[in-house]
């Protein structure tokens, strides 16, 4: 008990100010388009520096074990799976929005709220195996998402009759944007950089302490800000079901793979705490996109990420980690 209140001290400063960003957004301090802004200064500028920064070091860290990928991903296929067949007879979805449900419990705020929590709790040595993840993250579940609405659609079959070069010409977009988004082109370019085992000039290695000292703030309050936007009482009995299945069952799977793999300690925290984080707000971005379950989606945003501020410190204090 003493070591769950001791960290849930040490992250009550992190969720504070995602409460900071709430309060300045209701109190119309300041506007939704400061808000778009900051997001997107943060996710094109600040993190994919801050990410550069620390795995630009990557040769003196200890290799990542790629089995991680199986422990995290194949909890998101089985709950993932699991909720395409149980949501249409639950709640009478659609295609498209039974997969903004099903992905709502598996995809976390892996990013924005997901490193601030991993810098602080297990150090820079967490940063090369939850990148590995972030990267396969944006690949893997985006993907999937949009496959899951197109095959599910009112033509599911579209696909039939393509030869394999079309098929093929067909995804390459998708594998470009993701090669083309900030996040992983930061981690790209860190690990390139890194695995060189070439030193960074002091002053380039400055200036990136510099701003990456300043992202998990901003960050921080840039998530708070974009809770504002959306409504806690929006259809509560889904909400209830995506939160239930992001910050316990999918701990609980990931946490069980990785036992059953036999990962390292430091994979098994990491995948395990990064399956604690709340539901993404790529998920909202996904429900306005496809048009279905936007209520739900951002009730589920808001209320797995107030609830996170006592399941991370649990899981933290699960593992023994003293901070």
């Amino acid at each position: 008990m003493n070591l769950f209140l001791h960290q849930l001290d040490l992250c009550a400063p992190l969720f504070l100010l995602v409460f900071v960003g709430w309060g300045l957004r209701k109190a119309r301090f300041f506007t939704d388009e400061v808000g778009t802004a900051l997001t997107g200064f943060t996710f094109r500028f600040l993190i994919p520096v801050l990410l550069f920064d620390m795995l630009s070091d990557l040769s003196k860290m200890p290799p990542v074990d790629w089995r991680v990928l199986l422990a995290f991903f194949g909890s998101c296929m089985v709950l993932f799976t699991v909720g395409k067949i149980v949501y249409p007879k639950l709640f009478k979805v659609n295609a498209a929005g039974c997969t903004i449900l099903a992905m709502g419990g598996v995809f976390g705020n892996n990013v924005q709220l997901g490193i601030p929590i991993l810098q602080l709790g297990l150090g820079p040595e967490s940063m090369p195996t939850a990148s590995l993840i972030i990267i396969f993250n944006v690949l893997i579940l985006w993907t999937v998402a949009i496959a899951s609405v197109e095959f599910g659609g009112v033509k599911p079959d579209a696909m039939r009759g393509r030869t394999a070069d079309e098929k093929f010409a067909a995804a390459v977009p998708a594998f470009v944007r993701v090669i083309k988004n900030p996040v992983v082109a930061g981690i790209l370019a860190g690990t390139a950089f890194g695995l060189t085992g070439l030193e960074l000039p002091t002053f380039a290695r400055d200036t990136l302490k510099l701003v990456s000292s300043a992202t998990t703030p901003i960050c921080l309050v840039v998530v708070g800000m974009g809770l504002a936007r959306y409504s806690f009482f929006g259809a509560i009995g889904k909400n209830l079901c995506v939160t239930v299945t992001k910050l316990v069952f999918q701990p609980a799977l990931v946490f069980l793979l990785c036992l059953a793999l036999g990962l390292p300690t430091l994979e098994t925290q990491v995948a395990t705490l990064m399956s604690t984080l709340p539901v993404a707000i790529n998920v909202y971005i996904m429900s306005a996109d496809f048009k279905a379950e936007e209520g739900a989606a951002s009730s589920s945003i808001l209320l797995s990420t107030l609830l996170s501020a006592l399941t991370v410190p649990l899981v933290l204090a699960f593992f023994g980690i003293t901070g």
